[in-house]
């Protein structure tokens, strides 16, 4: 059996195992066949040595990273190792064991994916499958298929929620006289009366002139209906003063304050980015991080930028590599305009937005 067959046999069984009988979401045996292209194209002889790349960084839609990533462990273990059989069969070297990483691309389609191969040295190899470790450890039990089941094999039982007690009948409370000019009018006293046919003969309107006043109750066989009784409410307005005081204007609304933004442009190839207040990821992991830097040695959460209302600071977030500020390796401090900021290899400007 090939190399490649076997390795589409193992990710099978992978998936296979899974709970519910999952399937992969792209043929593994393309990715295979893609990290191996790369390795080819990015493979260097160093002191005489042909030297493949050992990072190989696979982009994944955010759909099937959550089906996904409670298998990466294993699933990364049965690439590297593919890697590792290629680079021997073809007489290659690595500066440490192969490191497979899965990162997520919100442009990818559900079944589409990408893969990347690159040349790190040894220490940042090893600094990498840290943070990589890391990662997994604490996100192994976040969706996906593996989530589903507890670690001693049985499902996980959502537990049931308290049914709520039956709403008991409200207490009517005992009725309270009103305040004064805020009285309820009694039924019998508005103008809602019942219809009660008149036995009375209408009279005549006479031709051009008014037409005659009927007063209720007037002529036989009528029913006394009772005078409408109102009682004499101002109409207050909450927003205008009372009686003779002027009304006070209301308030103009206020602007709605701008968002303080800044600018990091590229110096190697020109492409500007802007961070927008409060503050900003800076990174290579697309779902996380709001400036996304496609260099290799930039972790996933790099740095973060942040607006205080005066300043723009820039602080590391337990990057692999650190973040250097005009070359000066900073834990946090405050930027200025035309500062130089260093992540990985890659050197950003900072500018700042005029408000």
């Amino acid at each position: 059996m090939s190399f490649l067959s076997d390795f589409e046999s193992r990710i099978g069984a992978v998936f296979g195992a899974a709970p519910q009988g999952y399937t992969e979401p792209f043929s593994f045996k393309k990715l295979a066949k893609r990290a191996a292209r790369e390795m080819e194209n990015e493979t260097y002889e160093i002191d005489g040595v042909d030297t493949a790349p050992a990072l190989y960084t696979v982009l994944v839609s955010a759909t099937d990273d959550s089906l996904m990533r409670p298998l990466y462990e294993q699933i990364t273990y049965e690439t590297s190792a593919f890697v590792t059989a290629q680079a021997q069969k073809k007489g290659y070297a690595f500066v440490g064991s192969p490191l497979v990483r899965f990162m997520v691309d919100p442009s990818l389609k559900s079944g589409k994916f990408a893969v990347f191969a690159e040349n790190v040295d040894e220490g940042t190899l090893a600094r990498l499958r840290e943070e990589e470790r890391a990662f997994l450890a604490g996100s192994s039990s976040a969706g996906g298929a593996a989530a589903q089941v507890h670690p001693c094999g049985k499902r996980r039982r959502a537990a049931a929620a308290p049914s709520p007690a039956p709403a008991s009948a409200p207490t009517p409370e005992p009725e309270t006289p009103a305040a004064d000019g805020l009285d309820v009018m009694p039924l019998e006293a508005v103008d809602l009366v019942p219809l009660v046919p008149s036995t009375s003969t209408p009279r005549p309107v006479p031709l051009g002139g008014p037409a005659p006043v009927v007063i209720p109750g007037e002529g036989p066989g009528a029913v006394p209906v009772p005078q409408t009784q109102r009682r004499s409410v101002p109409l207050v307005d909450p927003r205008r003063g009372v009686g003779d005081v002027a009304a006070t204007p209301e308030p103009a609304p206020e602007p709605e304050p701008q968002v303080a933004t800044c600018l990091l442009i590229d110096r190697q190839s020109g492409r500007t980015y802007t961070a927008s207040a409060p503050s900003t990821i800076v990174g290579r992991e697309r779902s996380q991080a709001g400036v996304v830097l496609r260099d290799p040695n930039v972790s996933r959460r790099h740095a973060e930028l942040s607006f205080d209302g005066r300043d723009w600071h820039i602080a590391d977030l337990g990057s692999t590599n650190g973040t250097l500020v005009n070359d000066v390796d900073v834990r946090e401090c405050v930027l200025r305009d035309g500062d130089l900021i260093t992540l990985g290899l890659t050197n950003l400007e900072f500018r700042e937005n005029p408000r």
